[in-house]
Order: C-alpha cells, then structure tokens, then sequence
C-alpha cells in the first residue's frame, strides 16, 4: 500500500481486509515508491495514520512483496486496485492468494476518490 493521502477507500479496503482474518499492511517506503509514485506525505506520517486504524503496518522496501509474505507468513494478500504483474508472481512464488478488492466508484449511494482523483482535484483548484 502506498496509503498517500488516506481516504475513504483505503479504511473501507483494510476493514475489508479485516473480515478474513490479522491484517498487516506492507506500506511502500519512500525509496520504494522513488520512480513508480510521488507520495504527498512522508513514510513515517503515513505509517502513523495507517496504524490509527489498528492493523500491523510493516516496511515494504520494495514493489515487490515477496520478501514480507515469507518474513510474516502471509496466506492471502489484498489489493484495493488490483495487482502488477510481477506482484502477482511474488504472490504466487509465496503460495499466496491474491483477492482484490475493489471499492471505487459508487459506495452505499456515495461517490468515492482515488488518491489519484483526490490530488487531481485539489491541482484542478490551485
């Protein structure tokens, strides 16, 4: 999880996530999103945010999360946006299983943001 921003739809997505069972959430380091994502809000804010929810929140030093399903054991891996290509070999190479959860769009009557369509917004008004 990049969890820049924190929404709606990333709480939604972890109380999800929560109905299967302990959730820890692999939260992309800055270096980590260097090249991929520009982050708004450094690691240890978005780490601090992400643990007021209650769940484990462990360094992700990479895109490529092979490393934490082996280190913390994880059976099931959840995505709120789907998944890369190689996140789902690193999935599959750690006999995981891959579930997305996809909340965007309409929700209970109401409009929901991606983080994309959040700083959009706030670009479109500056």
């Amino acid at each position: 999880m990049t969890g820049d921003l924190f929404h709606v739809g990333h709480l939604r997505t972890i109380r999800k996530c929560q109905e299967y069972g302990k959730v820890i959430v692999g939260l992309l380091t800055d270096k980590a999103l260097a090249g991929y994502k520009e982050a708004i809000i450094p690691f240890e804010q978005r780490k601090e945010i992400i643990e007021a929810v209650k769940v484990k929140v462990v360094p992700q030093n990479s895109l490529n999360c092979y490393d934490n399903l082996i280190k913390y054991k994880i059976h099931l891996v959840a995505s709120g946006d789907g998944f890369e290509p190689e996140e789902l070999d690193a999935i599959k190479r750690a006999n995981c299983k891959p579930i997305n959860i996809q909340l965007n769009g309409e929700q209970k009557g109401q409009k929901l943001f991606s983080t994309k369509q959040i700083k959009q917004k706030i670009y479109d008004v500056f």
